[in-house]
């Protein structure tokens, strides 16, 4: 029988996670066919025994190996091998509801190309936050929503937030330069690609914060090049066709320069060395899509802290940048800082 769903899981060095990851999949399944495919990347520890032992037990389980080759090469292979009329990912961290399928199987009659649902995220002291997405259907409108990337969390941030049409993704891949913010790309394409998008309240995903993960706040040396690709990658999506409008532009320029610039300079900031901080954000006010953004057209912060932290950047004045974000990051979290 064909699966209905196919759920994708990436797996690297989780042996602590991947067994309840998994029991919450085989919860969820009841009566609706799918087939999980574990993808592990090169893991080092007892994950891939672990997945076996889940393989011999349920026959809708397959565990793939691979050399190590990030998240997005991980995901690409489980899209490969795919059967499913519908695509989910499932991070091995994290957990789906048990009334996951049986919420979405019956909007599949409809074969909409992705359907958009709820989450809650779990802190590592165990707090749990729900984002659920409004109610909404948008028929043939892909040319609009791709207007609004920067503002749209719910469509554009997340794979494991969607099932996919697996008719619609067709030859779709991850973009493999990019491991951070690869999500939003394979989005973009997706929804560029899409004539029926439905959006439901349903909370079905637990996504779970660890310590280590990639999301973490800690410094990562490769970010400024990572969102360098980042931005060529989603230029050229927008530049197929009818290009780049006036509004594509002004939502680029607002993802970018507002929210990936405060990330980058956060990022720049968790680097032990002060002179290593001063360079990187030297280089972050030199790169390429900082500057084709600031030609395009700055966007005007909202926040008085934003204002500052632009005014001084576009003026080069790092030290005083460099003191600045010192400064506000003594008195709040990194709730500014996110992969998108």
């Amino acid at each position: 029988m064909k699966p209905r769903f196919s759920v994708i899981v990436p797996v690297y060095n989780s042996e602590e996670h991947i067994s309840s990851c998994l029991d919450s999949i085989v919860s969820a399944t009841k009566s609706v066919a799918i087939e999980v495919l574990v993808i592990d990347d090169g893991s080092t520890d007892s994950s891939s025994g672990i997945v076996k032992e889940y393989e011999e037990r349920f026959n809708f389980i397959h565990l793939i190996s691979q050399a190590n080759g990030g998240p997005s090469a991980a995901r690409n292979t489980g899209l490969s091998r795919a059967k499913g009329d519908y695509i989910t990912f499932v991070d091995s961290d994290d957990q789906i509801s048990e009334n996951f399928f049986s919420v979405l199987e019956p909007l599949c009659e409809r074969k909409p190309d992705i359907v958009v649902f709820g989450y809650e995220r779990v802190s590592t002291t165990g707090q749990r936050r729900a984002f659920s997405p409004k109610v909404a259907e948008h028929k043939n409108s892909s040319r609009q929503l791709l207007e609004t990337v920067s503002k749209d969390l719910p469509l554009f941030w997340f794979a494991w937030t969607k099932i996919y049409r697996s008719e619609t993704l067709d030859e779709l891949r991850f973009d493999e330069r990019i491991r951070l913010g690869e999500d939003t790309i394979f989005n973009i394409e997706a929804v560029s690609k899409a004539k029926l998008i439905i959006r439901v309240a349903d909370i079905l995903y637990s996504y779970f914060e660890v310590e280590g993960s990639l999301s973490s706040p800690k410094y990562k040396p490769a970010l400024l090049a990572n969102m360098q690709s980042h931005f060529e990658a989603r230029v050229a999506i927008h530049s197929r066709g009818e290009g780049l409008s006036k509004y594509v532009k002004q939502d680029i320029c607002e993802y970018y320069l507002l929210h990936i610039v405060t990330w980058l300079t956060s990022n720049a900031m968790r680097n032990d060395n002060i002179d290593a901080q001063l360079a990187e954000l030297h280089g972050i006010r030199n790169s390429e899509f900082v500057k084709t953004c600031l030609a395009w057209g700055a966007p005007k912060p909202k926040t008085i802290g934003l204002k500052v932290t632009h005014t001084l950047f576009r003026a080069r004045m790092f030290r005083a940048l460099r003191a600045w974000i010192a400064f506000r990051s003594r008195g709040m979290s990194n709730q500014n800082v996110g992969v998108v």
